[in-house]
Order: structure tokens, then sequence, then C-alpha cells
């Protein structure tokens, strides 16, 4: 299944409301930066649990799908 625009602008307004900037704050002000680079960075797991709020009607793994271009934005080094 391809991406569908109604996709890309929920995405732009959920990094709108929650800046991937905002998510490093909040992770480091709950004292859960990473010391070591993962496959799923802090922000990529908060962005998901999000996501799965804003697409509660579909699976995991549309949800996985829906979000794997996060993986490519850069997080915080620690």
């Amino acid at each position: 299944m391809g991406e569908r625009f109604s996709d890309r602008i929920a995405w732009g307004v959920l990094t709108r409301a929650f800046p991937p900037e905002l998510i490093d704050e909040v992770i480091a002000d709950c004292g859960r930066v990473e010391k070591r680079h993962r496959l799923l960075p802090a922000r990529v797991v908060v962005y998901f649990v999000l996501a799965m709020c804003l697409f509660s009607g579909q699976g995991y793994e549309e949800v996985a799908r829906l979000i794997r271009w996060l993986i490519t934005i850069p997080t915080a080094s620690p």
C-alpha cells in the first residue's frame, strides 16, 4: 500500500505540534537520552506512540510503515 496524501498531512500536523527539538528536550528532561545509537531512537519511539493515538484505527505495522521516514531525521547527540 502506498503512502496517502492524508498520511503526509497528519505527519505534518504531528511534527508541527511536537517538533523534534521538543521531543528531544522532553526525553532529556526525563533522563532517557540514549547512551548508545540504537535502531529505534527514543524520539522515534515517542513519535510511534503519538502516531498510534493519531491512527488508532490502524494496526502497529501500518503505523510503523507511516513513520519509517522518521528514522532519517537526525537525533540530538547525548
